[in-house]
C-alpha cells in the first residue's frame, strides 16, 4: 500500500569495508547488495571471514531523530519474548563513515513472508503470525503512548484517554488533508458512539504496530514445514491496547492477502473480552483513517485504488454497514 522511500546515499566498497571494520577490525567485507526496505535503506553485507554470518546494514534518514535508538530499544524487549528478533550489534550516529546514521545487525534466515503467499500451506505461517503477536503482547507496559528511544512519549494512564486523543487527532488530520467533511463527521459520530469499548482494555502492552507479511520472515524447516524465522522493523512500536495492535495486523495483512485474516486471528487465540468484534471494528476505523492521512501526506494520488482511494471506499462501507463484524475483515 505504501510507497518505498529511499535516501539519496550511494554506497561503495570502501565505505562498506570501513563500516564492518568499525564493528570488528578483523572483519573483511566480501560484497554487498541492497535488500528491499520500507522507510530505510537496507543492505546485505557478506563477509570474507569464513566463521562469520552476513550482516545487515540499516541506514536511517535524518527524520525521525530518535529512529535508531527506538528500534534498538524495542528489538531488545522483543528478543526477551521471542528469538525471531535480531540483535542490534552497533548504532553509529557520528556520521564519520557515512553522511547518515546507521545500524549493523545479523542477517536473519529466511525470506519475507510475501514471497511465500502462493504456497499451499501459507495458512500455517499465518497462524504462527497470530501466535507470535500474542507472545509480543505478553509484555506489559506502564502506560499508553508512542515509543521513542527513551521509552513512552507523553504517557497516558488509560486507554480511553490515549485513544480519545488519538481519534481527535486523526479526524483533525483527515479534515486538514482534504477528506470529505460529511464522511468525516459521520465516521466521528460512529466512533464516539463506541468509545465505551476503549474502557475495556486489560492494560497497555508492547505493540509492534507494523505487523504484516512484509515484516515477517519465513523458511522451510528440515521437515519441509513453513516456519517463521524472523521479525523486523520496530520503528512504529507503541504501548497500547492489544486489540489496537491486533486490528492493525489484521487490517494490513488482509490487505496483502485476504486469506490471512482468519488464521492470524485463530493463531492469536481466545481473549476474555465482552465484544471483540466491535472493538476490532473501532480500531480498524482508526487505522484506516491513519493510513489514509499518511498516504495523502506522502503525496499519493487520492484516487489510487491500492491506496487512498481504496481506503476511502472502505471507510464509506463502514458508514453504510451497521454490523462491525462485516467491515472489519475487508482488505484495504
Amino acid at each position: 500500500m505504501a510507497p518505498e522511500r529511499r535516501t539519496t546515499l550511494e554506497l561503495d566498497t570502501k565505505a562498506v569495508q570501513q563500516i564492518v571494520q568499525n564493528l570488528d577490525a578483523d572483519l573483511v567485507a566480501g560484497g554487498f547488495a541492497r535488500l528491499h526496505g520500507g522507510s530505510t535503506e537496507i543492505y546485505r553485507i557478506d563477509l570474507a571471514n569464513a566463521d562469520y554470518e552476513p550482516l545487515v546494514l540499516k541506514i536511517y534518514p535524518d527524520d525521525p531523530e530518535w529512529g535508531p535508538a527506538n528500534e534498538k530499544l524495542v528489538a531488545g524487549w522483543i528478543r526477551k519474548l521471542t528469538p525471531l528478533a535480531p540483535k542490534w550489534l552497533e548504532i553509529d550516529e557520528s556520521r564519520s563513515l557515512l553522511p547518515l546514521r546507521y545500524a549493523l545487525l545479523p542477517l536473519l534466515p529466511g525470506r519475507s513472508l510475501r514471497d511465500w503467499m502462493a504456497e499451499t500451506d501459507i495458512e500455517q505461517a499465518y497462524r504462527q503470525m497470530g501466535a507470535l503477536l500474542r507472545n509480543i503482547h505478553a509484555m506489559s507496559m506502564p502506560a499508553y503512548g508512542y515509543l521513542l528511544g527513551y521509552g513512552i512519549n507523553r504517557p497516558m494512564p488509560t486507554n480511553a484517554d490515549y485513544m480519545t486523543s488519538a481519534f481527535e487527532d486523526v479526524f483533525r488530520r483527515f479534515r486538514d488533508l482534504g477528506g470529505d467533511a460529511d464522511l468525516g463527521r459521520r465516521l466521528q459520530l460512529l466512533s464516539e458512539a463506541n468509545f465505551g469499548l476503549l474502557q475495556q482494555s486489560s492494560g497497555a502492552v508492547l505493540c509492534h504496530d507494523d505487523f504484516h507479511q512484509g515484516n515477517v520472515l519465513a523458511l522451510r524447516n528440515d521437515s519441509g514445514r513453513l516456519q517463521l524465522s524472523g521479525l523486523i522493523d520496530f520503528g512504529n512500536a507503541r504501548a497500547a491496547d492489544r486489540f489496537f495492535d491486533l486490528a492493525k495486523a489484521l487490517f494490513c495483512s488482509a490487505h496483502e492477502d485476504p486469506r490471512s485474516y482468519k488464521p492470524i486471528l485463530e493463531g492469536y487465540g481466545s481473549v476474555d473480552h465482552p465484544d471483540i468484534g466491535r472493538t476490532l471494528w473501532l480500531y480498524t476505523l482508526f487505522h484506516r483513517l491513519s493510513m489514509w492521512c499518511w498516504l495523502m501526506k506522502l503525496g499519493l494520488d487520492p484516487a489510487t485504488e491500492n491506496g487512498p482511494g481504496g481506503l476511502l471506499r472502505d471507510l464509506h462501507t463502514m458508514v453504510r454497514v451497521s454490523d462491525p463484524g462485516i467491515t472489519s475483515q475487508t482488505g484495504s
